[in-house]
């Protein structure tokens, strides 16, 4: 049974040579956390990398780093080379929001259903196997009328 990443969380990380950068990790939550994901693992993927810039005018903006032209999935980022990084629940709102603009334009120029308004449930990330058959749970009332 392979294990798939079934959890996402938005991450801003500072990064040796690249500067601040705000992307998306993703983890197995039955066999990891995030904090894990980013402390203890040599290397990490980062889905969608911006680079966050400060703005006299208009303050903390967000745009698609370079690295996100050149490649249609993730980069991986050496453990070692990161200074720091911030959590979702610490990240700013507008540096978010911002975050969840880029990616749903990104994607309705790409021709892809924004993830957000098709995913009903959080937890189920993208990788996550529909369910499929009836329901499991049977009641002894229904079984007995049957019989």
């Amino acid at each position: 049974m392979k294990l798939r990443q079934n959890a996402k969380e938005l991450v801003l990380i500072e990064v040796d040579g690249l500067g601040l950068i705000l992307g998306e990790i993703r983890y197995n939550r039955q066999t990891e956390t995030v904090l894990f994901a980013l402390e203890k693992a040599a290397f990490f993927d980062l889905y969608f990398p911006c680079t966050v810039l400060y703005d006299q005018k208009h303050g903390p903006v967000v745009h698609p780093h370079v690295l996100t032209a050149m490649t249609v999935s993730s980069i991986r980022i050496q453990r070692s080379r990161v200074s720091f990084f911030v959590l979702e629940s610490d990240i700013n709102p507008k540096l978010i929001q911002q975050y969840h603009h880029l990616l749903e334009a990104v994607l309705l120029k790409q021709g892809v259903a924004s993830p957000r308004k098709t995913t009903k449930n959080k937890d189920q990330g993208p990788d996550q196997p529909k369910p499929t058959g009836g329901s499991r749970v049977i009641t002894l009332s229904d079984r007995k009328e049957k019989q």
